[in-house]
Formats: structure tokens, sequence, C-alpha cells
């Protein structure tokens, strides 16, 4: 561990720790000596690049306007397969209407919308999988031109970023998940964090995965100098030539990250409450930069907080209580979340990756009514609970 921490202090920007204050010092080995429950530790192995597949552009939706579709009433079978209610209303802009949720027992199937295609089934078909929530109003626009959005690695505002992307038909609009790695990983951790059955369900629906490969080390600090507020500027880009190409569903932008990628997902709750729908950071959490006021304060983003046990879950900092600080600010703030506490070390936990992807179905912006304020779903792990 003494090595480590040396290691991850040398690497840190020295100016900007002295300036962001002691307590950035103090965690500067966040992340280091990190790995995934049975798998290698972060930075090694995993999948390769993605292939240079084809982005193509979109050519837009051809809903008819009118209201947002509303789905029909939740399924109450005890393990059952509830069946979504037909969708009221039209599609918004293209977006198809968002199905019904069995309570207590498995997905429920997605609702057709009126006068519209059915949504793809798959996985976890909630309300989120199919679109529901309500569109964001603090969308982020495009500072440059955007560049044809393709699998691989792409630069946004200069900088790197490794792409997932699918080629959405006329009718498709996938969601964008956004992926920050830990200290000494790389974008590839997606792969372990997200689950590459995940990754290739939300390229099938014509979405995103996006994981920055470097800061711009603008703005703040938000762990040791690996990420900082001001690389949401480059999401940001990254989101706003998605949704001008590949017609993404605005209601369905995620975000996930590992250790120091985890506190810089906590801070994009925050910093991007405009838009965002749900997080779920693992050994993240708040660390002193309390007090910041969200970007919308009317939105508090869904959150499943996935961390390890205290004393256990440290490196430097105790990621149990950033995590616990986190949720008690979530459930000040009106919002929801759920604690996943795996008992473990400093991880990404063996299994975990199926319900990240399905509470981001879940969860679009603003949905209501919280799908899972009765029970978790079946297939969860035993070790998640709801407030």
């Amino acid at each position: 561990m003494m090595t480590c921490t040396r290691l991850h202090l040398a690497r840190t920007d020295r100016t900007s720790v002295i300036k962001a204050g002691a307590i950035w010092a103090v965690i500067a080995a966040i992340g280091c000596g990190s790995g995934v429950a049975g798998g290698p530790a972060d930075g090694t192995g995993g999948a390769q690049l993605p292939g240079a597949g084809t982005g193509g552009r979109g050519t837009g939706g051809s809903g008819s306007g009118g209201a947002l579709g509303t789905g029909g009433a939740n399924g109450t079978g005890g393990g059952g397969t509830a069946t979504g209610g037909t969708a009221s209303g039209g599609r918004f802009g293209g977006l198809p209407a968002t199905g019904g949720r069995a309570t207590g027992g498995r997905a429920a199937t997605g609702g057709a919308a009126a006068g519209g295609k059915a949504p793809s089934t798959g996985g976890s078909t909630g309300a989120g999988a199919t679109g529901g929530g309500s569109m964001p109003t603090l969308l982020p626009a495009a500072k440059e031109a955007c560049p044809t959005i393709a699998s691989g690695n792409m630069m946004f505002l200069g900088q790197p970023v490794t792409i997932w992307a699918g080629t959405p038909t006329a009718d498709q609009h996938g969601p964008v998940v956004i992926y920050w790695y830990a200290t000494g990983s790389n974008p590839q951790e997606a792969v372990r964090g997200l689950g590459q059955a995940a990754i290739t369900e939300i390229t099938a629906q014509g979405g995103l995965v996006a994981a920055p490969g470097t800061t711009n080390r603008k703005g703040t600090n938000t762990g040791n100098g690996v990420w900082y507020t001001g690389d949401f500027e480059t999401t940001d880009e990254v989101i706003a030539c998605a949704i001008a190409q590949m017609h993404i569903d605005p209601r369905r932008i995620h975000a996930s990250g590992f250790s120091a990628g985890g506190l810089q997902t906590t801070r994009m709750a925050y910093d991007r409450s405009g838009y965002l729908a749900s997080v779920v950071p693992y050994s993240g959490g708040t660390t002193g930069f309390g007090g910041v006021t969200p970007q919308d304060p009317s939105n508090v983003p869904a959150a499943m907080v996935v961390h390890g046990a205290p004393g256990s879950d440290v490196v430097i900092i105790d990621f149990a209580q950033a995590s616990a600080s986190f949720e008690a600010d979530i459930k000040k703030r009106g919002g929801f979340s759920i604690d996943c506490n795996h008992g473990g070390g400093h991880m990404i936990p063996s299994g975990i990756a199926p319900s990240t992807w399905n509470f981001m179905k879940d969860h679009p912006f603003r949905v209501s009514p919280e799908p899972y304020l009765a029970a978790i779903p079946t297939g969860f792990p035993t070790y998640c609970t709801a407030p």
C-alpha cells in the first residue's frame, strides 16, 4: 500500500493539489490497488478496443409528436411476469412510450406506443427500457463541429474518448452511458463496470457508451487529479453530438464509474442534474465537496450506490462512509437511492453489472412513480437494499 500511495502521489498534479487544499492530498491514492472481484486488477486485461464500426447518421424519429405516452399499471404478480399496459397518447418526437413494471416479480414487458412501434425486449423492461420519465430541459449544445460518431477512439473538444456506438434505425432512440475509470485504469474498465452484455444491448438499441480517456485538468479536482469538473464539458460534447447524429433518447442519459471514477460519477450527479437520469458509483461518494449547488436543484438523479464494508473499502478514505454521505444527501434532497454494500474491499463486485444496467433502464429522467419503492426487483444482489 505504501508503494502504491507513493506512486499515485507522484502522478498527481502537485500544483492542483495545493490549490485544491489538503483534502485532495489526503486522498491522492484513490483507486490504486483496486480490482474487480474474480478478475484482473484495473488497467489490465479486459476486452480490446471496440472495432471501427460504422457510426452512421440517424435520420430522426418518425413520431407524430403529441404528449409523452404513459405506462400501464404496475403488475403485481409475485414472481410472475407482469404485462405492461398500452401507452396512452402519442410519441414525443418519435420516442416510444413507456410500459409497465412488475412489483415484486420479474420485469414487465413494455407496452406498445399508440400508433408507434413496440419497444424492444430483453433484460429488464421497466419504464426506463422504453423511455418514460420526462424530457430534460438543460441538454448540452455542441461547441464544435461534431465528428461522425463511430466505435473506437475519438476526439471531442481535443480530448480522447473511447466510444461504443450503435447504428440506429430511424425509429430507434437508444440510451447514453458515460463511464469514468479508476486511478491507473483505462476506458476498457467500462466493459467490466457495465458488462459486455449491457454494452451490446445499448448499441443494439442505437445507443452509445462513452469512456473519457484523460482529464482536461479544468475546473475542480474531484479526487486525486484523475478527473476534474471540466471533464464534464467533454462528455457534454459527446452527448450533444449523439443527440444530433444518433437521435438518442435524452431521458436515458446515465453515468457510472469506479473509485476516482466513482467520485467523478457522484460529482456529475450534481453538476449535470439538468439532464442526468441516474448514476451508479462503485466506491464513490462525497468527500468534501458538500455544498455544491446542483445544476437543476429540482432533479435528483436516482442512484445505485455500490461500496464495500466500512474499514475494508478503504484507500486512504473510507468509501463506505463517503457512499453513506452521498446517500444521506440524496435523501435530504428528496431523491431515491438503493444501497449495495457487497461487504468486501475496494473493488467492483463480481456479478453486479447486469443489475447496474437494469437500474439504469428502469430510471429514466424524473421517472414517476419510483419503480423500486415497493421492492427491488428479483435478480439484484441480496446485499442491495432500499431505504
